[in-house]
């Protein structure tokens, strides 16, 4: 595929592996990634609606909120993170691998054990929250022979987790918080807090305590990750296949008021206007990353119609909703 940024092809940055969909509770997506031919500047990992969940295959993520901090970072062999709001700067060297989940905030009680507001999006260790039983699971993954096998260690791992806490009345989630996620997600970050928290019967002010309670951001602020992340995602897809990207046009497409509103967020979440994070990143994107994998889980939260898509005062109102751990 040619460059959209004008240079020549340049071999495979990274391999990387989708698990089938459904295979784990509570999990948008798990991919697994190896480094290969990778550039000497960090990676930025980039918020999203989702908590970061990683497995490493060999020493750890290297990770920090700045560049400049990444010299002093140690390798952290189980990663998981909170809702962060910029990007994070991820040291890329050839060989590194894992497997990376996409994980649902509001799962966060029934897989982990706290909820997702008490997660650090500081600290990358994530075997200060998971102790020992996450170690161990890591060293089985290390010692998978192939993907599927890892993929399989890691969705054990989670229902486990989840079957062991089942029972217990501080995994639960409020239905009216999960209800009015699930209305979010559905517009894609579209939809009005004021608008949302009268579908599910509470004030915004209410909507907003329980938000910050249980994920540890505003409803604003989550549906802010949510067009974000769809944003990233079209034109990273765009830019995959090979075409110039129309900003002025994603900008309509995903609600930003006009170009320059997109712009702005996208530089407030990662320090860099949009055509500059497409060159930076450009050979991950070339080879599957920041890929729209959010379908692989739930599906059932995407608009059903365009009407859903392109008003963005509509609050669609779905029969049954999904428990955000799986059940």
């Amino acid at each position: 595929m040619g460059d959209p940024m004008g240079n020549a092809e340049a071999p495979a940055s990274w391999e990387f592996a989708v698990a089938p969909p459904r295979s784990a509770p509570g999990v948008a997506s798990m991919v697994g990634y190896r480094a290969l031919d990778v550039p000497d500047t960090p990676h930025l990992g980039l918020p999203s609606a989702s908590l970061t969940f990683i497995v490493s295959l060999d020493d750890g993520v290297e990770a920090a909120e700045t560049a400049e901090a990444l010299a002093d970072a140690r390798p952290n062999p189980v990663v998981l993170g909170g809702l962060h709001v910029a990007a994070s700067h991820v040291r890329q060297r050839p060989g590194q691998a894992g497997v990376q989940l996409a994980v649902h905030p509001l799962a966060s009680r029934a897989l982990f054990g706290v909820p997702s507001a008490e997660l650090s999006v500081r600290d990358f260790d994530g075997l200060t929250v998971l102790g020992a039983r996450a170690a161990e699971l890591r060293e089985r993954v290390a010692e998978a022979t192939g993907w599927r096998e890892a993929f399989g260690l890691v969705a054990d791992h989670l229902v486990d987790a989840r079957r062991h806490r089942a029972d217990r009345r501080s995994a639960a989630v409020r239905p009216e918080l999960a209800h009015a996620w699930h209305l979010l997600e559905r517009s894609r970050g579209r939809s009005p807090v004021g608008a949302v928290a009268e579908r599910v019967g509470l004030s915004a002010r209410h909507l907003t305590t329980l938000f910050r309670r249980e994920v540890g951001r505003s409803p604003k602020t989550v549906a802010r990750l949510m067009r974000f992340e769809h944003t990233t995602a079209r034109i990273a897809g765009t830019a995959r296949r090979g075409e110039r990207t129309d900003l002025a046009a994603v900008a309509a497409a995903c609600g930003y008021s006009d170009q320059p509103h997109l712009t702005h967020e996208f530089v407030r979440f990662t320090g860099l206007p949009p055509r500059a994070w497409l060159a930076r990143e450009f050979r991950n994107l070339q080879d599957g990353g920041f890929g729209d994998w959010s379908e692989w889980a739930h599906d059932t939260h995407a608009p059903q119609d365009r009407s859903d898509r392109d008003d963005p005062h509509h609050v669609s109102d779905p029969g049954r909703l999904a428990d955000p751990a799986g059940g």
